[in-house]
């Protein structure tokens, strides 16, 4: 079996440093590393070589010094390594990335493409699916366990899902991306990299590819960024430190009170209750691809994010005058009660007209079937956008359709703007979200991921307004695909409340695993949701459903408390649009203080009890408890 893996030579952001008032980013001497989402890969496919029939191929596109990465790859078990450099890739997007590696992978023939889930540069997710649709394979992201039968030529695999797992099978050759789990965070030691030197990176151009550069570079990328904004950081940064935990629990509380108070007053000057205006028909609508989950009572329902999609529809419509569509793909919507309550979900939430694709032959959101289906519907009346959720699932299905139709893709955006050319402008954030970079497309419809969590939906309008609801007419399919085995769903720890909770407990390695019951049960006391970072779901102590960063969920709580917590930018990246952020811990030099309002520097076990009963008839005050 042949293992190709996808690797990119990233900067260590946690070493860049930004001059805020000169709005320059300080790159000179950060030190670059291989992309660890890609290093999981590499890993997993050394593991996964079974004799000198297998082999790894390790390919990276980039400039002259990302060989060094390659040279490390050697070091780790790959066979060989090859790295696509040239002029003409500079200012390549993703799709145009994409659009390279797909044609050197096709020189391969590789039985399995392995990507990383993301980038920790730009934190894109894109590429891997695009590579896959781009080839004509079958693709499954969010991997985290692997298994390949090769008498059958097909890979079983678990897929980290926003709600537990998934179990699906493949036939090769396929392309997956994967997440933690997947392989072990493995680094060369000395020996394997004074071996690896010896060997030759093998080096490819564009012209070895294609005679078309159209396809590469600037020219080739549908989407570009405009002037970078610097995020300056904006928290208090005020800590107490040489209190007894009861004084200290005071202050906390006060400070607490007089935020919330200021902030809210903040939001009442920005608030606008104008009624928006509703457009029917018309030749720019914006579609709103929902995504739905099963409440405790097993009634299918439309999730939080969803309605945050639809709220941001709503407000750019008068300046669009857009229709905003719901699109509503399941296997269920047949079922006349449920879908009536759905339908009412969506018209309450801002839905102009809603459109529904039944999924049942098609195979999972994920695949190639329900890609297909809705590049159809795209191609046939194209709107004038289309938002996803940056779930699981949306991440993969709006990168298939944008390299299937050749059109821009913004991933895991933060907001959306309307700017004076009436172009729609796509605001992510990159660089551990120090960098908000906004990003414009050349192509219709203008495609992006939108971030759970960090968006408000519209005032629920009355149930009087009806809606047209339409369906899509499901395409032939065509090609393998995958199959979908078995579907496993948490309910543990409140991870389906975790993106709309108000109140968040931040559980970090510095509250040890003996201490984790203990501080659940005080987050309880205040009606806090749990949340996590990745050391601690690496520890096995709470699952990854509830991690909160890079690699995990992105929330916005009123006020969150972080416990034990560090402070890691990869942490923080999920937190960045929380209301009021509290921390306690006994390392003074902790970065999760720089991140935070307020802070107690002190051992959780003497601090966070007086805490929590000192804040909990502030929160009643809000209407936060």
């Amino acid at each position: 079996m042949k293992i190709a893996v996808c690797v990119k030579y990233v900067p260590v952001v946690s070493r860049i440093q930004f001059d805020y008032e000169n709005k320059v980013i300080q790159r000179e001497g950060v030190p670059s590393e291989i992309n660890p989402f890609d290093l999981l890969g590499i890993n997993m496919a050394v593991d996964l070589k079974d004799g000198d029939a297998d082999s790894v191929l390790a390919l990276s596109m980039g400039p002259p010094n990302a060989a060094e990465g390659l040279t490390q790859c050697y070091a780790l078990g790959a066979d060989r390594a090859v790295l696509l450099s040239d002029r003409a890739l500079a200012g390549s997007d993703t799709l145009a990335t994409a659009q390279a590696l797909s044609l050197a992978l096709q020189r391969e023939s590789p039985d399995l493409i392995v990507c990383g889930r993301n980038s920790s540069d730009a934190e894109t997710g894109q590429v891997g699916p695009e590579v896959a649709e781009l080839m004509g394979l079958p693709h499954i992201g969010n991997v985290r366990k692997l298994e390949v039968d090769r008498a059958a030529n097909r890979i079983t695999v678990e897929r980290a899902t926003d709600e537990g797992y998934q179990v699906l099978e493949c036939p090769l050759p396929a392309v997956v991306c994967v997440t933690e789990g997947a392989g072990q965070e493995r680094y060369p030691g000395r020996e394997e990299m004074t071996e690896a030197e010896t060997k030759t990176v093998e080096q490819l151009a564009c012209a070895d590819l294609t005679d078309d550069l159209s396809l590469f570079g600037l020219e080739g990328s549908p989407t570009w960024v405009e002037d970078i904004r610097l995020v300056e950081p904006d928290r208090l940064g005020v800590v107490i430190r040489d209190e007894t935990p009861e004084e200290a629990a005071r202050q906390i509380a006060e400070h607490l009170r007089e935020r919330l108070a200021s902030l809210a007053a903040e939001s009442g000057q920005d608030s606008d209750d104008a009624e928006l205006p509703h457009h029917d028909g018309g030749d720019r609508p914006i579609w709103v691809v929902a995504e739905l989950a099963r409440n405790s009572d097993g009634i299918l329902g439309v999730r939080q994010v969803t309605l945050e999609m639809l709220g941001k529809a709503r407000a750019l419509t008068p300046i669009t005058q857009s229709e905003v569509v719901a699109v509503v793909i399941s296997d269920s919507i047949g079922e006349p009660a449920q879908q009536m309550g759905i339908l009412r979900q969506l018209v309450k939430g801002g839905a102009d007209r809603v459109l529904t694709l039944d999924t049942t032959g098609l195979g999972p959101v994920c695949g190639r079937g329900v890609a297909d289906s809705l590049s159809d519907a795209i191609a046939a009346a194209p709107p004038y956008a289309v938002l996803f959720a940056a779930t699981a699932d949306g991440r993969d299905l709006a990168a298939r359709i944008a390299a299937r139709l050749r059109l821009g893709l913004t991933g895991d955006a933060i907001d959306l703007e309307i700017n004076d050319a009436g172009q729609l402008v796509q605001l992510k954030p990159a660089l551990g979200g120090n960098v908000v970079a906004p990003i414009l497309s050349k192509t219709l419809p203008n495609l992006v991921t939108l971030r759970p969590g960090v968006l408000s939906p519209a005032a629920p309008e009355d149930g009087a307004r009806l809606a047209r609801m339409d369906a899509i007419t499901p395409a032939t399919p065509s090609g393998v695909d995958v199959t979908l085995l078995s579907e496993h769903l948490s309910e543990e720890h409140g991870a389906l409340e975790l993106t709309s909770a108000e109140v968040v407990v931040g559980v970090g390695m510095g509250v040890t695993e003996e201490g984790v019951p203990t501080a659940q049960q005080l987050a309880s006391n205040i009606g806090a949701s749990i949340c996590t970072t990745r050391n601690v779901v690496h520890s096995g102590w709470l699952p990854h459903h509830i991690q909160v960063g890079i690699s995990g969920r992105t929330i916005a709580p009123q006020v969150y408390l972080a416990v034990g917590i560090r402070g890691a930018f990869n942490h923080t990246v999920g937190i960045q649009k929380a209301g009021v952020i509290l921390a306690i811990n006994r390392n003074h030099r902790a970065a999760i203080f720089r991140a935070a309002d307020f802070g107690i520097v002190g051992d959780w076990n003497e601090y966070l009890p007086p805490v929590v009963e000192a804040i909990k008839p502030v929160l009643a005050e809000h209407g936060l408890a």
